[in-house]
């Protein structure tokens, strides 16, 4: 059967995350629907990973198998022509039959957004935590150094059985006053896991948490701090 790749980008305000769920808006729900309505048969829509209720993505890919042979340029009109504005279609085209988008993904780069002013920038807002009182960089800074290379990340993370918690991390810290850009890149992510570091960071940044307390989510303490899920966007998926 053909296997066809899609890449796509959604501001996920509205949603309860990629994975569909019972009751709730889920970005796999309105698309494996949007694609079954125009090819009139049933498919199985597979994303690359999950994210939280109301998180962004700017790349994101998927790919499902249709026994009909596509017009990937016809597809691709088609879904954005019947997907709401808050879900768009970069690119349709056919993948090899092997191709899994959960598991052919080499890895993946997250930003979080920190809109570190008393001032607001409403065209930001809905894509950034607005943290409106100082922040010390320079422990922000050290903080996320803290993270850099290859860790047990199993302490900032709601676990999943088949995921290796042992990540080689990068972390790219961006000052643009006011705005604070952090980058994630690795292999692969745990769940909640990039939340949860900028949490803490954050913390430290507030001078509420001790920087040498950092050590003890690598020692089997659970980090109690998560950043809203707002500030968090899917920036590139590497294939």
């Amino acid at each position: 059967m053909p296997n066809y790749m899609l890449r796509l980008a959604f501001v996920g305000s509205n949603y309860s995350g990629w994975q569909i769920q019972p009751q709730v808006p889920t970005v796999q729900g309105v698309l494996k629907e949007a694609i079954e309505r125009i090819l009139r048969e049933e498919v199985k829509l597979t994303g690359c990973c999950r994210t939280d209720a109301g998180v962004h993505a700017q790349d994101y890919v998927a790919n499902f198998q249709s026994s009909k042979t596509v017009d990937e340029e016809k597809l691709l009109r088609a879904l954005n022509s019947l997907l709401p504005k808050d879900i768009g279609i970069y690119e349709v085209r056919e993948a090899p039959e092997s191709f899994n988008a959960r598991f052919s993904v080499k890895g993946k780069t997250y930003l979080y957004k920190i809109w570190n002013a008393v001032s607001r920038n409403p065209f930001l807002y809905p894509f950034s935590w607005h943290i409106p009182y100082d922040l010390d960089l320079s422990l922000l800074q050290s903080a996320l150094e803290t993270f850099k290379g290859k860790r047990d990340f199993s302490g900032f993370a709601k676990l999943e059985e088949d995921k290796n918690t042992l990540i080689d991390l990068k972390v790219e810290l961006t000052l643009s006053s006011p705005l604070i850009e952090i980058r994630f890149t690795a292999s692969h992510f745990l769940r909640f896991m990039v939340r949860r570091l900028v949490g803490a960071a954050v913390e430290v940044a507030k001078g509420r948490l001790p920087p040498s307390d950092l050590t003890k989510f690598f020692e089997g303490a659970k980090s109690p701090h998560t950043a809203p899920a707002h500030g968090l966007t899917l920036e590139k998926v590497y294939l």
